[in-house]
């Protein structure tokens, strides 16, 4: 244990039990005191890395049975919640994928396709990772791109004679920050989307379903608007020329070592379209004068089904199909411990620390104390949640951050007469818009460990990219989003006690 982690998990202890023994404020229940303890002690050791911060998660299921905030069975369904399935079988799903080497082939055959120049092989990267993190990922689509990143900077460094070329930073910040966007299209693509989703049904079980095809609507236009405007700052920020061509060959030579689409990867690629397809086409389509009607309310289990249930359906084919070249299940047992479980159990506590707020009236005592936010105009409001969010981030788990803010903003809406969504759909994309630092992201993370970032040079690029985003993401979110969705501001039907 390091020094700022031995400080992190004493001072956390110290400060939830200073909580803990304080007088209880006005209006505040003693439950929702306790519930404000764990959750202090949870947001300093995950800013800390006091302790793995996927055991964080855990410290619900410890403390609020033993503080009286909740009964165990109550914390322990919030791991075992529908969205937490969903998460955690399209992580099976997306390893099958990689293990097959699907993405592999489908990142070679794009890069082939339009690699021709500097400028256009900075696009076909972000491309090739914003698409393949819709649906894996984050992390692992970056480790993917990073040794064909490197092959290609290798291969433009010496046909320049140049090893100090501005191109390889440029590419690896670009791959970076396009993985981080990407993940915001699709419901399974971040884990903060799924802590989003399933915060909004424990705090409004009444709350229209937030379910895969809702959140594509509006996640997929944020990727068509920013991987140019992305690709566009970074190609001018870095003097990225046209001029440079790059020899297509390396492509082509990794695209041809992969050999003939195997079974394997016929396999996957069909799980993979059978996932996406039932996830998307669950719920009736209602257009106004024309409706098409879902599978679901077509089978007449409309009420029954979720999301979770085609994921689920999609993995159990993974572990039933055989791939004939091994002879074994497309997906082993041996192969579903490696997923990333503890991401999974991030998510779960989140909803554990939502259920603590809902359950203790601690929503609505904090959202009492800043109601003064209704007096805001909605622009105003939107920039300010998105500005703090994005650059909190830069210092803490986008995961982690969404857990801790989500159930407050949405207290705070509730209690300004606003309507919830209005203040955590903008909190959750700002927290996949971090680009400064090393700690913002996943992927941040593994291109500065590949050692051909510094921080000074992501937290040069990446503060203008903040900045933008902000304004961007605002802009977006007001004008796009919210028609979109239809949201009024003023608080829905849905909310309790209305």
């Amino acid at each position: 244990m390091t020094n700022s982690q031995r400080i992190g998990f004493w001072g956390g202890l110290l400060v939830a039990f200073f909580i803990v023994i304080m007088p209880t404020p006005e209006g505040m229940a003693i439950t929702a005191q306790r519930a404000v303890a764990v959750t202090v002690l949870m947001a300093i050791w995950w800013l800390t890395e006091a302790i793995p911060i996927y055991v964080t998660a855990f410290v619900p299921m410890a403390l609020f049975p033993l503080l009286g905030v909740l009964e165990t069975d109550d914390v322990a369904e919030s791991y075992g919640h529908s969205y937490v399935i969903m998460l955690l079988c399209g992580f099976f799903i997306a390893k099958v994928i990689e293990s097959q080497q699907l993405h592999r082939r489908i990142a070679l055959t794009v890069l082939k396709s339009l690699g021709s120049n500097q400028q256009r092989i900075i696009l076909s990267f972000m491309l090739v990772a914003a698409f393949l993190s819709m649906w894996i990922a984050n992390v692992a689509v970056v480790l993917l791109m990073l040794p064909i990143a490197t092959a290609v900077i290798a291969k433009t460094d010496e046909a320049e004679g140049d090893t100090t070329s501005q191109f390889g930073l440029a590419l690896m910040l670009a791959t970076a920050y396009a993985c981080s966007i990407g993940g915001t299209a699709t419901l399974i693509g971040t884990p903060v989307n799924m802590v989003f989703a399933g915060i909004v049904s424990e705090l409004f079980p009444a709350a229209p379903e937030i379910n895969f095809f809702t959140w594509l609507k509006i996640g997929f236009p944020m990727v068509v608007v920013f991987i140019p405007v992305i690709w566009i700052y970074i190609i001018r920020y870095f003097r990225i020329s046209t001029k440079v061509k790059i020899d297509n060959t390396v492509f082509a030579r990794e695209l041809a070592t992969l050999g003939p689409m195997t079974d394997g990867e016929k396999k996957a690629f069909g799980v993979f379209l059978f996932t996406a397809v039932g996830w998307v086409f669950r719920s009736d389509f209602d257009f106004g004068s024309f409706r098409v009607t879902g599978w679901g309310t077509w089978l007449g289990v409309g009420d029954y089904v979720h999301d979770a249930t085609v994921a689920v359906v999609g993995a159990i084919m993974l572990f039933a199909m055989t791939n004939k070249k091994t002879g074994k299940p497309l997906l082993t047992w041996q192969e579903a411990t490696t997923v990333p479980w503890g991401v999974v159990m991030i998510v779960g506590g989140g909803y554990a620390i939502a259920r603590s707020f809902q359950k203790t009236g601690l929503a609505g005592w904090i959202g009492q104390q800043v109601d003064f936010i209704g007096a805001y105009s909605p622009l105003l409001i939107l920039l300010l949640v998105t500005t703090f969010i994005v650059f909190l981030t830069e210092i803490n788990s986008n995961t982690a951050t969404a857990n801790i803010f989500l159930p407050v903003l949405a207290a705070v809406a509730v209690a300004a007469g606003i309507n919830p969504l209005f203040l955590m759909i903008p909190a959750t994309f700002a927290c996949s818009f971090a680009f400064m630092m090393p700690s913002g992201t996943g992927t941040n993370t593994v291109i500065f460990a590949s050692g051909k970032v510094s921080i000074p040079e992501m937290a040069k690029c990446g503060l203008w990219l903040n900045l933008i985003s902000v304004v961007l993401l605002t802009a977006l979110l007001y004008f796009v989003v919210i028609p979109i969705l239809g949201l009024e501001m003023t608080l829905p039907g849905w909310i309790e006690g209305k």
